[in-house]
């Protein structure tokens, strides 16, 4: 649970930015009809797979995620995702979540194998790093590989202060990057511009927080706001959170579960923007 004593900020409160700015009109581009949903096979994979799903499985699932509630109330929102009736649309992460699972079930044998533990494994880096290494992101993408590649050494060596804030940092770098290479913003020297002026309010069109890159992000492809990283509000301890402990004001949340939800948030993004072209 968060702290009240502890002060609460979010970015666009930082930039000056309205909330009420973000409902405002904004200038459309159009979008890529050709490009393809990062990861469109896994989601539907996974759904299917939950979709069949024997029931003492699914029990054993849901028993899984709200024995680590205590520790990251992130995991109430993934069971409750994963729980609801079958004609009901599922989240990204949630689904993501019950690929690894199955990835889980191909190759351990254990039967209390922690899930937590998946972060650690061979299966698990090979596949997000293989859909990272798709990625078109300009010149920053062997550096940033080799930082997520220490964020995996600093979940195996339990150094959660040391990972957390990498992962945070790494999935807004990572929308950057993205921004860039497809146009959408450009960088001179420190700043970064909205090139299409999509965002209002903003002197000399200057991006300062991930809010106005993914008001730009949904823009150039809907489905930005469908991943959980990127959701522009505070319905998450994860998202809530997020400003405060890249500021350090936020001490408390530095777990072994808040790394998991982090790292399974990294590789939806990273499984999404791999098939954009």
């Amino acid at each position: 649970m968060i702290d009240d004593s502890v002060e609460r900020f979010n970015d666009a409160d930082q930039d000056g930015f309205e909330q009420d700015d973000f409902d405002r009109e904004v200038t459309r581009i159009p979008q890529h009809e050709k490009g393809k949903q990062l990861g469109q096979s896994i989601l539907k994979d996974a759904e299917q797979y939950l979709q069949s799903m024997p029931a003492a499985e699914h029990q054993y699932l849901m028993k899984t995620l709200k024995a680590l509630v205590a520790n990251e109330a992130y995991f109430e929102v993934l069971a409750n995702q994963l729980d609801q009736a079958t004609d009901n649309k599922v989240a990204n992460d949630a689904l993501n979540l019950v690929h690894i699972w199955n990835l889980i079930n191909h190759h351990e044998s254990d039967v209390d194998f922690n899930l937590l533990d998946v972060i650690k494994t061979e299966y698990f880096q090979a596949e997000l790093l293989e859909a990272f290494d798709e990625l078109n992101i300009g010149n920053n993408k062997a550096q940033r590989r080799l930082v997520i590649q220490e964020a995996f050494k600093l979940y195996e060596m339990q150094c959660f202060a040391g990972c957390i804030p990498v992962l945070y940092a790494q999935l807004e770098g990572l929308l950057t990057d993205i921004l860039i290479e497809k146009g959408f913003l450009t960088q001179n020297q420190t700043k970064f511009v909205d090139v299409y002026k999509i965002v209002p309010g903003l002197k000399g069109h200057e991006i300062k927080s991930l809010w106005h890159k993914v008001k730009i992000a949904c823009e150039m492809n809907a489905y930005f706001i469908e991943l959980e990283a990127y959701k522009m509000d505070s319905s998450s301890t994860v998202t809530m959170t997020r400003h405060n402990i890249l500021h350090g004001t936020d001490v408390n949340h530095f777990s072994q579960e808040r790394s998991f939800v982090l790292f399974i948030w990294l590789f939806s993004v990273v499984s999404f923007m791999s098939t954009l072209r």
